[in-house]
Order: structure tokens, then sequence, then C-alpha cells
């Protein structure tokens, strides 16, 4: 909100708000887009800069804010860990940008693999006609590789950063036992 609010501001600036909104929905209903308003919260958002005392008015100064892309995590419900990450922004017009050594950089920074990762694959791939940098690491322990396990990273090379992690690992009990 702006900088000091009172009880008073704070009531200003949701009735202009909602002025901001409703004079939005208008545009929209005679654009002939009347769906789009119920979306409209959801993808633009009114964050108050700074209210001004005008006499017996109150001017509300708004930064319009829109949401570009959605970002999705999946965590473990058992350890609270990340699982995997999706940042579509950071996607759109992949390229090759970087070097193959560079987008593994950014990569590895992302994964962050533990010691028994060994590196599979860190090449440029062709995915819905763009060029996306993948590395993948897979868990061996003991020269033996475990199955399901793998931390893959996806790259943006013309942007020089990761759009997406996943990430499935667990620890291996190496203890002989019943199972």
């Amino acid at each position: 909100m702006a900088e000091e609010t009172s009880p008073e501001d704070a009531e200003a600036i949701e009735r202009a708000r909602a002025t901001v909104f409703r004079v939005l929905e208008r545009d929209l209903e005679r654009q002939g887009t009347p769906e789009a308003v119920q979306y409209l919260q959801y993808l633009i958002q009114a964050r108050p800069e700074a209210v001004e005392r005008k006499g017996t008015y109150k001017r509300v100064t708004f930064g319009m804010h829109q949401r570009i892309s959605e970002y999705s995590t999946k965590y473990s419900p058992v350890t609270g860990a990340q699982n995997s990450w999706l940042f579509p922004a950071f996607a759109e017009r992949c390229g090759r940008g970087l070097t193959k050594a560079q987008a593994l950089e950014v990569a590895q920074k992302v994964a962050q693999p533990p010691e028994d990762a060994v590196l599979e694959v860190a090449d440029y791939e062709e995915q819905a006609g763009e060029a996306v940098f993948v590395a993948r690491w897979g868990h061996v322990v003991n020269g033996v590789r475990v199955e399901r396990d793998y931390i893959q990273v996806l790259v943006n090379g013309a942007l020089g950063r990761a759009f997406a992690l996943h990430r499935k690992w667990h620890t291996v009990d190496e203890e002989p036992s019943w199972r």
C-alpha cells in the first residue's frame, strides 16, 4: 500500500480500486469481450503508490501490474523439499545463445546435484520447434543406477535462464533387509 496509510486512506484506496476495475470492466464489455472480466483481477493488479489529499477529496495514484506468466511448483509432502518448478515466461523464444558449457553451468546452479549424481545428458534438443538445453542427472549408488531417480533442468540459452527443474531423488537404504 501507499507509504503512510490511515484507516481513512484504506477506505479511499479500496473505493478507488473498485472504480478503476469498473472502468476496465465496462471497456471490456464495450469491446465485445465480457468473458475477460472474470479474469481481470487475476491478471491485473492495481497497487496504490500515493494518496494525496485535495480538500475534502483524496487522489489515489495506482501502479498497474500485469501477470505475464504462471509459476508452478511442487513440494514433497513428507520433507517439504521442492521437487519441481516451471516458469513458462522464461521458456519463450528459446535458442542457442549460450554455449553448451555455459548452459550446463546455469543448469548446475539450479539443480545443485548431489555427489552421487551422474550427468547423463547435457545438450540442446529440439522441443516444440525451439532449441532447449537439457541437463539430466541420474542417481548411481555403488555403480548401480537407481531406477526412476533423476534431476532435469531445462535452460533457455537465448535468455541464459533456467525455466524448469524436475527432481525425483531419494536416499537409498543400503542395509540388507527383507523388502
